[in-house]
């Protein structure tokens, strides 16, 4: 750790557009509206790599999705939680307790998977929702194609969970359901090589294509909302990041993040330079 007037806190992330441009947010907003030292450490590693720095007082926090803390890091639990106030609750039911860490205010925007389909299918079909996909389905309005990576056509909390949950699954076993890289999928939707395809809804190809996604109205899909993971003892230590870093959050939806990450991972620009520029236009720098 470093050391300054206010102390030292050191900022962590993941190693991809949208977890950069969330740690630039939170090293800029500390450095702004603190007297705090803030080290960056900003694309330190993955969930793990993150996780067991904070355990082991390398960093002082990091951004971490709720439904990834909650079904990946200890103790994993295979519930699915899909209300975002909950979820919040019951990580710091736990967390501070097991691991001496507490998750402040989430963001709203959250990095689910979604099916998403084109204004023109839409418009043309009425379909609008998971639901109603399920009822177009059941109609007998199988010959389509659907896209979707190897991993979601698998998974549980995936293709075959969501035709279960919805309650077309025999219906579905007529589609023409098509593996392909997940980054390739958004692509496949707006050329009409498919019907609807898969995808993360804060991928800013969805406003690249201007695709649709489709409302999980049902509640299937876990929710991945992005708030700081900050160890305990930082938080008791150094209070006045509390009111920075809830004010990032709470200043972040999803057709805000799909435009940072659209500037990042389309654009080319540079995270820091966004992340920076965000927080100067927002009044939060």
């Amino acid at each position: 750790m470093s050391s300054g007037s206010g102390g030292g806190v050191t900022v962590g992330s993941k190693q991809f557009a949208e977890q950069e441009i969330l740690g630039y947010l939170g090293y800029h907003g500390l450095a702004e509206n603190t007297d705090l030292d803030v080290v960056d450490e900003v694309s330190l590693g993955g969930s793990n790599t993150n996780f067991e720095a904070l355990k082991n007082d390398s960093i002082d926090f990091y951004w971490e999705y709720t439904g990834t803390a909650w079904a990946t890091l200890p103790p994993q639990h295979d519930e699915v939680v899909s209300d975002s106030d909950e979820l919040h609750q019951r990580l710091n039911e736990e967390f501070p307790e097991e691991h001496n860490l507490e998750f402040l205010d989430y963001a709203t925007f959250n990095n689910t998977y979604v099916l998403m389909t084109t204004t023109e299918w839409q418009d043309e079909t009425g379909v609008e929702s998971l639901s109603g996909l399920a009822d177009y389905v059941n109609d007998g309005n199988t010959d389509m194609t659907i896209v979707m990576d190897a991993e979601f056509e698998d998974r549980e909390d995936g293709w075959p969970g969501l035709i279960e949950h919805y309650g077309f699954a025999d219906a579905a076993s007529d589609l023409d359901t098509r593996a392909m890289e997940a980054g390739l999928v958004y692509q496949a939707v707006n050329e009409g090589e498919s019907e609807v395809g898969m995808g993360f809804n804060t991928n800013p190809n969805i406003i690249r294509f201007d695709l649709q996604v489709l409302e999980d109205d049902e509640g299937f899909f876990p929710v991945y909302n992005p708030a700081p993971l900050v160890r305990q003892d930082t938080l008791e230590e150094f209070d006045q990041m509390v009111d920075p870093l809830e004010s990032i959050a709470n200043s972040l939806d999803t057709e805000t993040i799909r435009k940072l990450n659209q500037r990042v991972s389309i654009d080319n620009e540079n995270a820091e330079d966004v992340a920076l520029e965000y927080l100067q236009n927002n009044d939060l720098a």
